[in-house]
């Protein structure tokens, strides 16, 4: 999966846990934990999937298929959430 994008309505904050989403659309606030914070952060950097996958692989001690995996259904999720496009 290339060419995501945060969705225009989602903004986002940086905390010591994580990362919080706002959906500007539904008012929805959501609290993101690494390694998936680390995931939003690379993709808000213009990452694509299999190079974030990579990433994961040395910040989070996860083996190649389970890196890859989280990505894309952490990328799914969101995707459906409406907090990103692409």
């Amino acid at each position: 999966m290339s060419g995501l994008r945060i969705a225009e309505q989602v903004r986002w904050a940086v905390e010591a846990a994580g990362v919080v989403l706002i959906h500007g659309a539904t008012g929805e606030t959501i609290a993101v934990g690494y390694p998936r914070a680390a995931i939003w952060d690379f993709l808000t950097r213009g990452e694509d999937c299999e190079r974030i996958a990579a990433k994961l692989c040395a910040i989070a001690a996860l083996e190649p298929a389970a890196a890859r995996k989280l990505v894309f259904e952490t990328v799914v999720q969101w995707r459906e959430a409406g907090l990103i496009g692409g």
